[in-house]
């Protein structure tokens, strides 16, 4: 297997997709409508998108300088004064030099289900930031693309962290169903399925009940609920396909 430019112990690469996807979403906070909608939120639209991926940035930045939780009373959001479009910057920029000053396996506080090191903030707001950006330029009509390698780590964070924490917020079971992942395009395969009520998941080549194939960018766009299951080839038992599937977004 090749290696990932994406390795948890360099974060430059992580760094240099926070600072890309950032400038990015500034531009489209610029050019675009700031009132049109994120289909992948309806709740929100540009404005708010940006918010949030910038109040985000500064409760990482916080929460790793400080190595707790962030105090519920603090205001990461921005002030009526600030423009949008140098706020989203100003934080990434932040975030981007509380990770560079410290190393990958140092200690911090961070709400996943993983060692509480820096390494995971960095790919975290890494994919965050990317995800957003995606959300934002598609949004005003922007041709979006989304690093095969990046999507990979996407699907990797999914499955390691995320899922584990959909399944634990919803009180459920993981399916007793196996789902096999695999990327076309670059490297990635994972196999996922339920033991006894508890989730089990092993990054390797493996038959599953079902399987999905496709591009790395498709498959973790599918994951994170903005891409229907009909432009990935879905093969096998179809109800165990959709039983990973159906689960509620992350």
């Amino acid at each position: 297997m090749s290696t990932s430019k994406f390795e948890t112990n360099d974060m430059s690469a992580h760094l240099e997709v926070i600072r890309a996807n950032a400038d990015l979403m500034s531009a489209a906070i610029r050019t675009g409508d700031s009132s049109t909608i994120i289909a992948a939120c309806p709740d929100w639209d540009l404005s708010q998108l940006a918010e949030h991926t910038g109040w985000v940035h500064r409760w990482a930045t916080d929460a790793l300088i400080n190595s707790r939780a962030p105090d519920r009373e603090t205001d990461f959001g921005p002030s009526t004064d600030d423009d949008l479009a140098v706020w989203i910057v100003d934080g990434a920029t932040a975030l981007i030099n509380a990770i560079r000053a410290t190393k990958p396996d140092a200690p911090t506080w961070h709400p996943f289900s993983l060692e509480q090191q820096v390494w995971v903030w960095a790919r975290r707001q890494a994919l965050e930031t990317a995800m957003h950006r995606w959300d934002a330029q598609t949004a005003i009509g922007v041709q979006a693309m989304l690093d095969p390698e990046l999507s990979s780590e996407g699907i990797q964070e999914y499955f390691e962290m995320g899922l584990p924490r959909v399944l634990s917020r919803a009180e459920v079971d993981p399916p007793a169903s196996s789902l096999h992942v695999h990327c076309t395009d670059v490297d990635g395969e994972w196999l996922v399925w339920g033991d006894k009520g508890e989730y089990r998941m092993l990054p390797v080549h493996d038959k599953g009940d079902a399987a999905i194939r496709g591009p790395a960018a498709n498959i973790w766009l599918l994951l994170m609920g903005r891409l229907d299951r009909s432009k990935l080839d879905v093969v096998g038992d179809a109800s165990a396909a959709a039983a990973w599937l159906d689960l509620p977004n992350w």
